[in-house]
């Protein structure tokens, strides 16, 4: 009899593991009936077959069948045609070799439906574990993918979501060898059941013998997964960052780092086939030891017993040598659960909910902004010991444009996120019209503003997509055109072989930085909201670019609320008010001219730009 894995070994952690992983991907096990009904339905065809191969090799070695008259199921068959049966061997023989060859047929055929229905269900399986994870990813705060590598994630979501769904197909397959093996010992007890509690001494000796190998495939799993992951992550790094890498001519250096990390995933990867391999020989080995001793009980038992009982042992012979394979269906599964806990793992921590950085999802829907914006003793770290924001208190009055100049890294570009809640800000802190902005649902909030930041993010399709996106088909060819002749980009469309439908490659690589830019103004004209958060909007423009998408933003934010994170101070001439930030904090805040007056920090950096 085998043991259990006792509570807190490698083994039982694995399985709790696999469970917890089971759980979470909300996989019950009668989504693996089908396949495990016509698995057991093939394995009791197998014994139909293999029972039959008595009667007839006993029939061929004593040279009669008239003992099969006397079986229950085939003798109703020989009385019911008598005229057929009765008295000629040829035809009982006829009979057997047909029904064998039935039974067998059929076995093959409910076996490949069993294989067939179990890749359905993997594949199923993997594209619902890929939804699942993405749908995860979806619902992260923002500062989480601050924090975690993009590559990383990426190698969780393609790489490990497949390699999961192959190993559950494995563990599939073992649970199949243990329905033929149960068919198997049923068969081998029928003959002789003084063999088969020799055969069951087996068990516990091949399951002791390999633990400290699933061991050593389940710490070799972990380590694939960490050295599987480093690799994705600089390998996005690298192609990601490449115009830098051919920048500083480190191409060579950059194919050795690949050259490295690759024999170091390779390696993992031998390592771990090379132990996963080694369980079958091993089980073999056991087991041809088994056979030997069995083969000896044979022939003393044939000196006992009557010579008839060679055909049942012959069969019994033929079983067991199709059953090695099955009787190591525990370590098996066990085996392809140690494999997979690297990645399992892996898959785990998107599924836990800790450092998620959930933005919590109001219950009011926000209609749109009726008097002003209030931020109240504002302060906000990314990680504890770097505070951004710093007690930051101000009023952005409704339909006027607020202006956030300052240093780099003095929270400018912080304060927008945080009104469009990328970030969560602490109660109270963030107000419109006297509510919290933590009330509003987080789609009402968003539809109603739209926001241009100094890096332009854009997908590898269309131009029509990427102007249109997130607008669910509202907007009509003509309102496209429109914009994009406000955001001074119509010309350079027009010139384009294929129009709007030009892919611009990922990022917009394929377009200028201004291009990319006036892309993104079009887009936020096309949103028609009612607050605009323009982060260093026409930072990327040439002066020329600049004047002409100046013209169509001030016609954008007419009659609108504005915020707009300035580095080129020419640029919030009309501003109604100037926030100045710096360190985190306001230090002065009016109209141009009244900073202009103050001769302050604002005018410190009026000066230094003058020649703008």
């Amino acid at each position: 009899m085998i043991k259990l894995p006792r509570k807190g070994s490698d083994i039982y952690l694995s399985i709790k593991r696999f469970r917890e992983f089971l759980r979470r991907l909300k996989l019950r096990p009668v989504y693996l009936l089908i396949p495990t009904v016509l698995a057991l339905v093939a394995s009791m065809f197998e014994g139909i077959s293999i029972g039959l191969l008595i009667p007839a090799i006993k029939g061929i070695l004593g040279g009669d069948f008239s003992f099969v008259g006397t079986k229950r199921i085939l003798g109703s068959i020989l009385h019911t045609f008598p005229q057929i049966f009765e008295g000629r061997n040829s035809n009982v023989f006829t009979l057997l070799v047909g029904l064998i060859f039935l039974a067998a047929t059929a076995k093959n055929i409910f076996k490949y439906l069993s294989s067939v229905t179990t890749l359905f269900q993997v594949r199923r399986l993997t594209k619902h574990l890929r939804s699942l994870i993405y749908e995860r990813y979806l619902s992260f705060g923002k500062l989480f993918f601050d924090r975690n590598s993009l590559g990383h994630l990426h190698q969780i979501l393609i790489s490990y979501s497949v390699q999961i769904g192959a190993e559950l197909g494995q563990i599939h397959s073992a649970l199949n060898n243990f329905f033929m093996l149960v068919v198997y010992l049923v068969i081998m007890f029928v003959i002789s059941w003084k063999l088969t509690c020799l055969i069951l001494i087996s068990f516990p000796i091949l399951y002791h013998s390999l633990q400290w190998l699933m061991r050593r495939i389940s710490e070799t799993s972990k380590a694939y997964a960490a050295s599987y992951s480093e690799f994705g992550k600089k390998i996005y790094n690298a192609l990601s960052c490449i115009p830098l890498v051919k920048a500083y001519t480190n191409e060579e250096k950059e194919q050795k780092w690949f050259l490295k990390a690759n024999d170091s995933v390779e390696r993992f990867e031998c390592s771990m086939d090379k132990k996963r391999l080694l369980v079958n020989p091993f089980q073999e080995i056991i087991l041809l030891c088994v056979v030997l001793l069995l083969v000896s009980a044979m022939a003393f038992l044939l000196f006992r017993e009557r010579a008839g009982e060679i055909s049942g042992y012959m069969v019994f012979f033929l079983v067991l040598k199709r059953s090695i394979t099955s009787f190591g269906f525990f370590n098996d599964f066990i085996a392809h659960i140690s494999a997979v806990m690297g990645p399992i793992s892996e898959v785990l921590t998107i599924f836990d909910d800790k450092d998620k950085f959930f933005i919590p999802n109001g219950r009011v829907n926000f209609t749109g902004l009726r008097e002003n914006i209030e931020l109240c003793d504002l302060n906000f770290s990314y990680s504890e010991g770097r505070q951004v924001l710093r007690g930051v208190t101000l009023s952005i009055e409704k339909g006027k444009m607020t202006a956030i100049v300052g240093p780099s890294g003095s929270g400018k570009t912080t304060l927008t996120h945080l009104l469009l809640r990328f970030y969560d800000s602490s109660p109270g802190a963030i107000k419109i019209d006297d509510a919290d902005i933590r009330d509003f649902t987080l789609e009402s909030l968003r539809s109603k503003m739209a926001f241009v930041s100094q890096e332009t993010f854009l997908f590898n399709a269309s131009l029509r997509l990427n102007l249109a996106y997130g607008l669910d088909g509202t907007v009509t060819q003509e309102e496209i055109v429109e914009a994009v002749k406000k955001a001074r980009l119509y010309d350079f469309i027009a010139r384009l072989p294929e129009g709007f439908e030009t892919e611009i490659g990922d990022r917009g690589v394929q377009l200028s930085g201004g291009e990319k830019q006036r892309v993104a103004i079009a887009r936020a004209l096309l949103k028609k909201a009612d607050i605009l958060l323009l982060d260093e909007a026409t930072s990327a423009l040439d002066s020329r670019t600049e004047k002409m998408v100046q013209e169509s933003l001030d016609e954008l934010t007419r009659d609108k609320t504005t915020i707009v994170v300035a580095h080129r101070l020419s640029t919030i001439r009309h501003a109604h008010n100037i926030v100045v930030l710096e360190d985190g904090r306001v230090v002065e805040q009016g109209s141009l001219t009244a900073l202009l007056g103050q001769k302050g920090k604002f005018y410190q950096y009026w000066q230094e730009q003058k020649f703008y």
